[in-house]
């Protein structure tokens, strides 16, 4: 071909003749390459922000992994680097996990380093969460790291981890394609060459069948078998065998003793070779659509937070990455839009959907100074919103990074699969080795026996048992408005026998409204000033229910000089020389107040004692939830003990009780109380669900906290469950799911154990040919997924 008719490939830079054209249009511009390998190398390079690479003058044409080595940026990945209490945090998207003994050489290579802190792989979704301490390492360090033992790493974004899913699909689907099309040719050869065997076939006919055999049978091994082979090669590199170097053995002893075998006249195995490959591919296309199906539930949650934003600058509107978007800005939301970042509305009117985050299905009006979440969607008009927290710390943002660690820790079941997987490989390789020699020594099927031993061991189940039942479990809580902090947290509540409730703000809705007013002395203005003075500075729903009715009634809180807050039973206040004292009645009586008796029918009281002397009390009541009772009746029936425990009044406790069902309770508790009540059903495994920081302390010491949308910040950071919407009917659908969640991975656990007892003892005696041991091995791993993704289903309690 004529030098003119010569292209040049974007990613190699070598000369290539037209007809080898392979070519993708990004951003409108078409990109020519000389092959498939090299369009996909440039994808990846861009896809992490490594386009400079390409503008390197000294680059020279080389691996994947040789281009990540060049040019990590630190800026780059900066961005998608998370602050945590103990250092830094990222999530990276691995390339290259093939299997459980990947996890593992992933995790000990990295934990080698002094300043990596933790790293956690999650095998069903090649998601990597790793902990360090900034100063002493660096995110790029990291992934060099990865490049160096061959796994590719990117930041883990909603278009990143969409990008890599599209082009697994794609290579295996290139892949798989040529290995059926090819082998189906192989199958007509050998089926030539099988009755040939029985009735008999002249040398020649015989030779030429057999180089047309290998022929095809040589793309199928090196072209669809290269990840495989890749896999293998770095496996035995980092000393550290893994499920490819079991599938590279047994392909490349049938591929090159077939060689061998057509030099000495005896028979071939090409087919062996070029089945094993087919097939396991196969599995691995149905597992890596099963996986996008898994992921679906954080999946939508990432959906929900546009990537782009108008944000105002230089006296215009700008496009920017919502990734940019910083405290102050002011950005611009028109009709249709979901906002990025949480906000206040500065300008305009219109209704905001909250149903995704809420689950309330009725639009909100949202006018000026009202707050706004990430991930609601506008749904008339034109508002301009006041940013007040980076994307990074939304809402929406802190909701998903609570799910991505729930997917990502390891639950404690998980340890027995991790130890096991640690020793498998090498166990099945002396397996396999053994069976060789002894079937050699008894002139059977040695090779082929051998081969079976190492295709059909399957350790890809026991790493897909636990994390995907777990990652689809907590997808499904999520979609819910369930969050579970880890797998850990998921195993613990399927143990669950007990759950504490506080009352204000759990049981009931927390905006509790005045019904009543008792004076001892002075008037009802007086009482409420005096109390509305001192609850000015307090968050508690009682206090906001007090500050309500004086606002009502034109009543405007005056300053104090001091105040002094005893959690759980009332403030102490000085507004000049005059001396406040506002709480419950124990506490009035500890301060050495006399109060008289009072009938307020079990409803929340809060007194009043002005420099000694009692003045009065409101009566405040607060609406229960109501789905609070179908709730108990869901717990009693399946057979939880439910217990109230609140800082309020013996009749309070006693009414709330009688009208709900719940077993027990305890009453007129300090926060210290709490915690105290919850140490003591020890070793019960107990849930407190609260909502304040006076149940923070009570949170931190059960089994399980739980806190509900709404909650104070202290609550929800002791919470280990949070309910991102205010319905209690997620608790006992959070408890069933827990439990399915558990009996799914023991399922999935005892068909791995069970598949691989049974068939490995099979290939070694030689009762499980090579194909069937290859399609065996598929089978296991798509039964794992397949079983665990009926947890998607879960919708309804018993």
């Amino acid at each position: 071909m004529p030098p003119a008719a010569e292209l040049t490939c974007v990613h190699c830079a070598e000369k290539f003749p037209a007809a080898d054209l392979v070519t993708a249009k990004i951003n409108d511009t078409t990109h020519s390459f000389c092959c498939y390998g090299c369009r996909g190398a440039y994808l990846i390079i861009r896809g992490a922000g490594l386009e400079h690479f390409y503008q390197r003058r000294d680059r020279q044409a080389g691996t994947l992994k040789e281009a990540f080595n060049l040019r990590f940026d630190d800026a780059y990945l900066a961005r998608f680097v998370r602050h945590h209490e103990a250092g830094e945090e990222i999530s990276l998207i691995v390339d290259g996990i093939r299997c459980a003994s990947c996890v593992w050489l992933i995790e000990r290579l990295l934990l080698k380093h002094p300043a990596i802190l933790s790293v956690r792989v999650n095998f069903a979704t090649h998601r990597v969460l790793i902990r360090f301490t900034g100063a002493d390492i660096s995110a790029a360090q990291i992934c060099r790291k990865l490049a160096d033992i061959g796994y590719l790493a990117r930041p883990y974004t909603f278009d990143e981890l969409q990008q890599s899913a599209h082009r697994e699909m794609r290579s295996l689907l290139m892949r798989f394609g040529t290995a059926v099309f090819l082998t189906m040719q192989l199958m007509g050869f050998s089926l030539a060459l099988y009755a040939g065997y029985f009735q008999g076939i002249d040398p020649q006919t015989k030779s030429m069948l057999e180089y047309f055999a290998a022929i095809v049978t040589t793309p199928v091994v090196f072209y669809s078998g290269y990840p495989f082979l890749r896999g293998a090669w770095i496996s035995l590199r980092n000393y550290q065998p893994n499920m490819d170097l079991l599938i590279a053995l047994g392909t490349l002893c049938a591929y090159f003793y077939s060689l061998y075998a057509m030099a000495t006249d005896a028979e071939v195995y090409f087919e062996t070779a070029a089945m094993i490959i087919t097939l396991i591919l196969a599995g691995r296309l149905i597992e890596a659509g099963a996986r996008r199906k898994a992921a679906a539930g954080i999946d939508r949650l990432l959906k929900l937070a546009p990537t782009r934003a108008l944000r105002y600058e230089n006296d215009s509107w700008q496009e920017v990455d919502s990734q940019q978007l910083q405290p102050g800005d002011l950005i611009q939301l028109k009709a249709g839009d979901r906002l990025p970042v949480d906000g206040i509305v500065a300008r305009g009117t219109s209704e905001i959907d909250e149903a995704a985050v809420t689950g309330e299905p009725l639009p909100v009006l949202k006018e000026h100074g009202a707050q706004v979440v990430s991930g609601t969607l506008n749904l008339n008009g034109t508002i301009e919103v006041k940013v007040t927290s980076a994307a990074a710390d939304s809402f929406l943002a802190r909701m998903t990074a609570i799910v991505e660690r729930a997917q990502t820790d390891q639950a404690p079941i998980q340890r027995l699969a991790d130890r096991v997987a640690g020793v498998f490989i090498p166990i099945v390789l002396l397996i396999a080795a053994a069976t060789f020699i002894y079937w050699h020594l008894r002139d059977g099927a040695a090779l082929l026996n051998a081969v079976s031993v190492l295709v059909v061991a399957c350790p890809c189940a026991l790493g897909l048992a636990t994390p995907t039942a777990v990652m689809i479990a907590t997808g499904r809580a999520a979609e819910a408005g369930v969050l579970f902090r880890g797998g850990d947290i998921l195993e613990a509540a399927s143990h669950i026998k007990i759950l504490a409730f506080d009352k204000t703000g759990t049981i009931t809705i927390g905006r509790p409204q005045v019904v009543g007013i008792t004076l001892s002395h002075g008037n009802e203005q007086q009482l409420l000033q005096g109390l509305a003075d001192v609850e000015a500075g307090s968050r508690h729903p009682l206090a906001r229910g007090i500050l309500k009715e004086a606002a009502r009634r034109g009543i405007i809180p005056a300053a104090v000089d001091k105040s002094t807050t005893h959690t759980g039973l009332g403030i102490v206040a000085w507004q000049g020389n005059t001396h406040l004292i506002a709480g419950n009645r124990r506490f009035l009586k500890e301060q050495g107040i006399d109060l008289p008796e009072t009938a307020t029918a079990g409803r929340s009281e809060v007194h009043l004692a002005r420099d000694g002397r009692y003045i009065g009390l409101v009566t405040l009541d607060d609406e229960i939830r109501p789905d609070a009772q179908q709730m108990f009746n869901d717990l009693q029936r399946l057979g939880y003990t439910s217990l109230l425990l609140t800082g309020d009044r013996e009749d309070v406790a006693r009414r709330i009780c009688s009208l709900l069902a719940i077993d027990t309770w305890h009453a007129e508790l300090t926060p210290e109380q709490k915690a105290l009540q919850i140490e003591q059903l020890a070793p019960a495994a107990v849930m407190m669900v609260g909502d304040g920081i006076n149940d923070a302390p009570a949170l931190s010491k059960a089994t399980i906290g739980c806190a509900i949308a709404g909650s104070t910040d202290i609550a929800v950071e002791s919470a280990d469950l949070i309910l991102t919407r205010p319905h209690l009917a997620n608790i006992p659908f959070a408890l069933c799911l827990a439990q399915k969640t558990l009996v799914n991975i023991k399922q999935n656990l005892a068909w791995a154990f069970s598949y691989n007892l049974i068939a490995i003892p099979l290939a070694v005696s030689g009762l499980l040919a090579p194909v069937y041991a290859a399609a065996a091995m598929a089978i296991s791993s798509i039964c794992v997924l397949l079983n665990s993704l009926r947890l998607k289903r879960h919708g309804h309690l018993p």
